[in-house]
């Protein structure tokens, strides 16, 4: 009964995962059938760094197959609305390759330390005027994931599951500083990135940084593990399934609005 009754119940992850979901929903609603949309670009661009944090926090090394065919499909769909031009590759497939290079970047991180972490942060910061190009939310987004596995060492380190080849103790304490400067980092830039976007006026740029710093308050606090509030059925129903169709979610609703503007483009803003 324990087992069924933890299993049911809703994870830290859920209501990072549903409120990214809601945001992504905000934000491509803005895009595709709003006119003079930044109010709920002030909201919905919150989205992003949660799914990169994430992802960078996740342990799982398996790249799904069909998130690479998945992000290949809305590539095509956006690059078609935009008249075949160049589009950066969608979200899911910069997601897949963190994934993919999460476990070496963790092992370069534990084996030098600091040393690998300004490699990291100095690389990504150099390449941000090429790679928004090259991938969705560009060398942001890579930053975000970095301020997740940097999360991740450190909560392992205080629960006492830290994989470090050198002293654990000393790893922890340098890992809490790590997470706390990649997390600033990751916050500037972003703010920065999305202020030359979108050219927010003073409130709206205001309540961005606002909504960024409520974010990554939450981030810095995240842990795996059962939350401790637990909402009535069908509301925990609901964040499970948040939790666990997240991505399908999203590509649907992407999808969607993108084949919505092709057929009736009178609805595009």
């Amino acid at each position: 009964m324990s087992q069924l009754v933890e299993s049911r119940a809703v994870d830290n992850t859920d209501w990072l995962k549903a409120a990214a979901i809601i945001l992504v929903v905000v934000d491509h609603t803005g895009y595709f059938f709003i006119k003079d949309a930044d109010w709920w670009h002030v909201f919905g661009r919150m989205a992003a760094p949660i799914f990169f944090f994430l992802l960078g926090y996740a342990t799982s090394r398996t790249v799904p197959v069909r998130w690479i065919g998945v992000g290949v499909i809305l590539t095509l769909l956006e690059s078609w609305n935009a008249g075949w031009a160049w589009v950066a590759p969608n979200i899911l497939l910069s997601l897949a390759l963190i994934r993919l290079v999460r476990p070496y970047a963790q092992a370069f991180l534990q084996r030098h330390g600091w040393v690998a972490f300004a490699v990291f942060i100095s690389a990504l910061i150099a390449v941000l005027p090429i790679a928004s190009n090259i991938f969705d939310f560009g060398a942001e987004g890579w930053l975000w994931a970095l301020f997740g596995l940097c999360q991740r060492i450190y909560v392992d380190g205080n629960d006492g599951n830290s994989t470090a080849e050198v002293d654990s103790h000393a790893m922890t304490q340098n890992m809490g500083l790590m997470r706390l400067l990649a997390c600033v980092v990751a916050a500037v830039v972003y703010v920065w990135q999305e202020q030359m976007e979108f050219s927010f006026s003073q409130i709206q740029f205001t309540v961005f940084i606002f909504g960024v710093g409520v974010l990554i308050l939450s981030l810095c606090a995240f842990r795996r593990g059962p939350s401790r509030v637990q909402p009535q059925e069908p509301i925990a129903g609901s964040l499970r399934f948040f939790g666990r169709y997240t991505l399908e979610i999203y590509a649907i609703q992407l999808a969607g609005s993108e084949l919505i503007i092709r057929l009736l483009p009178a609805l595009a803003p």
